[in-house]
């Protein structure tokens, strides 16, 4: 686990890296210039909190990365990785696990197992991860209950 020094490190780090590719993207990033805004607007975000990722105060929820990087136009994995979030080890180049289909899985698949089959190690991750998950699967199975859908047997032929 990462002490509070270097998580600061990596906030920095991360923020130098989003300002410089925003102003990339043509946002005027600077206080007051209202790129701040429309950045905002386009992570569907409140701007004190891009702002404060920007002056690289804190970083964004894990399941918010990859906004931050369609909105900044680039690959997920370069910004995670560049900014020092995950090191290029734990997420090597092209390196894309097997996740067999839901057709072939085996019912009890876990989001643990899940995490563990992508080698998603980060504590930080792995909760956010978890967490939209188990919220994504309440909301399947709630959906499953009003449509009366068995849980998807017939597609499983």
């Amino acid at each position: 686990m990462r002490s509070m020094e270097e998580r600061k490190a990596v906030a920095r780090r991360f923020g130098a890296l989003v300002t410089e590719l925003a102003k990339a993207r043509d946002f005027d990033v600077s206080p007051n210039a209202g790129g701040r805004s429309k950045l905002a607007k386009e992570l569907d975000m409140h701007v004190s909190m891009v702002s404060r990722a920007l002056d690289g105060e804190v970083l964004p929820q894990p399941w918010q990365f990859k906004t931050w990087a369609r909105v900044l136009g680039v690959p997920v994995r370069n910004l995670m990785v560049e900014a020092g979030v995950i090191s290029s080890d734990d997420w090597p180049e092209g390196d894309v696990p097997d996740v067999p289909s839901v057709t072939t899985s085996p019912q009890n698949l876990t989001p643990e197992a899940v995490m563990d089959a992508w080698r998603i190690r980060n504590p930080i991750i792995r909760r956010g991860l978890q967490a939209s998950m188990e919220n994504a699967l309440a909301m399947q199975a709630e959906e499953d209950e009003r449509s009366g859908v068995d849980g998807g047997s017939a597609a499983r032929g």
